[in-house]
């Protein structure tokens, strides 16, 4: 009697069927049926991959919390003077010697997977691998552990494209087949939607950094991976805001100069600093491996003498950092904590490490707009820290959209939206007077010159 229900609903099927026509096995073979299932078999490898990035997200923000933890804890101990060139020294030799590929902040590398995706190039087994994930998450952790000034972030990026990669790769071949190009992509977009927590924002930089040409082929496919990732970021998280809640008042008409006058100051810097990285990089990467070990050890007691001095606020991507700031946007400016963020991750990034510049940018950001901004006795000093934020981002990466949209999903400061828009394309307009790409361009062109095609070797 306790299947009766089910076995009523079994035979009304079966006449429904009867009365159109139809044996139950042929349901299947409807034409709408069978588009609905290619259409499910095609978006199935997206949502597979992008529940994965979500699941090693949250693993690696987790590990690299811990870390990060313990050396600012112990940031004041002499011990510094060992722990980071040891840490920046480790962290380079783990990447040297067990995946170059992993060397870096990563946004290049998922740059340059882009446009190698097209023709399949054979280096992006490499760039790509699952034994690059490996590394990288060990790499960047041993990084900050010892006290090196970086980011999960960037790294994050290049994992989760590693893991749409990988899953094309191995995806059964009965299967219908999704697009390399459109799993990569996806990628990268849903790498920063769970690395920060902001899936508008990660639809944005696919849209302004990564795609340029390709975005109107796979836009569902990078909402997919968005939301998927960012949702179940959210699962084991919670709906966190990466800032906290920032909410602002009105604001006078003074504060559209202030803006242009924080921004441009600030975005300058941002290009000069990527500037400076891109050269450096560039040259310490035609070195000996002996040069390089020595360039790294002196980096390490650069750090070490910048977080002496300069204390230990100076540690780490800079996340407490940013909050602080804006919980208590009126406390005193340190005028050295600025120099200390941006010069911190200016020695870690050349030290040739594994860790990234993007959340440090946002740090440093957001120093300089505070400092800058009570400098020049600016009263709304917690708009000129977002404003500050945006800016350094944009000199440094020239992808002024993806700044602002970041930093506005990420403090859910809806009314300040106008502000950190005219503070992204000031930034922008002014750090074209240092140069006319950004860093992680530049750095992707690097990857791609070095990497030609296998037809174009051969000519």
């Amino acid at each position: 009697m306790r299947n009766a229900p089910m076995q009523d609903g079994v035979l009304f099927v079966l006449k429904a069927l009867s009365i159109v026509g139809m044996r139950p096995y042929e349901i299947l073979r409807h034409p709408r049926i069978r588009s609905a299932q290619d259409k499910l078999l095609l978006n199935l490898p997206f949502w597979i991959a992008a529940g994965l990035t979500a699941l090693i997200s949250v693993f690696y923000t987790q590990v690299f919390k811990i870390c990060e933890e313990w050396a600012i804890e112990n940031a004041h101990s002499p011990w510094i003077y060992a722990t980071a060139p040891l840490a920046l020294l480790a962290s380079f030799l783990i990447g040297h010697f067990f995946s170059k590929e992993a060397l870096g902040s990563g946004i290049p590398q998922v740059i340059a997977a882009v446009e190698m995706s097209p023709t399949r190039h054979p280096y992006l087994e490499k760039l790509l691998s699952i034994k690059m994930v490996i590394v990288k998450i060990v790499g960047s952790c041993v990084c900050v552990l010892g006290g090196g000034v970086s980011g999960r972030e960037g790294p994050t990026l290049q994992i989760s494209t590693a893991v749409f990669y990988q899953l094309s790769r191995f995806w059964p071949k009965k299967l219908p087949q999704p697009q390399l190009p459109a799993m990569i992509l996806a990628g990268g977009a849903g790498g920063l939607a769970s690395a920060f927590n902001t899936p508008l924002g990660g639809i944005v930089f696919a849209i302004e950094e990564l795609s340029k040409s390709h975005i109107s082929l796979v836009r569902t496919a990078v909402f997919q991976a968005v939301i998927i990732a960012g949702l179940s970021a959210q699962l084991f998280l919670g709906n966190y805001l990466y800032l906290g809640d920032s909410s602002f008042g009105t604001f006078p008409a003074a504060v559209l100069y202030q803006t242009v006058i924080i921004a441009g100051l600030v975005g300058l810097t941002g290009a000069a600093f990527a500037e400076g990285l891109f050269r450096i990089a560039t040259w310490r990467a035609q070195k000996s491996l002996s040069f390089k070990i020595i360039m790294t050890l002196a980096c390490g007691l650069l750090l070490s003498l910048t977080i002496y001095l300069c204390g230990a606020h100076t540690v780490g991507a800079g996340k407490g950092v940013m909050v602080e700031l804006l919980k208590n946007p009126t406390a005193t400016a340190d005028p050295l904590l600025p120099i200390a963020r941006i010069f911190g991750n200016f020695f870690t990034y050349i030290g040739g490490v594994i860790g990234g510049v993007f959340a440090p940018a946002l740090a440093s950001g957001a120093t300089m707009g505070q400092f800058l901004s009570q400098l020049f006795g600016f009263a709304n000093v917690k708009l000129m820290i977002m404003v500050g934020m945006v800016a350094f981002l944009t000199g440094i990466t020239r992808t002024p959209f993806t700044s602002f949209v970041l930093v506005l999903e990420m403090s859910d400061s809806h009314e300040i939206i106008l502000y950190l828009m005219i503070s992204s394309m000031v930034a922008n307009v002014a750090a074209r007077a240092v140069n006319n790409k950004g860093f992680y361009e530049m750095a992707a062109h690097g990857i791609i010159s070095a990497n030609p095609p296998p037809a174009a070797e051969k000519a």
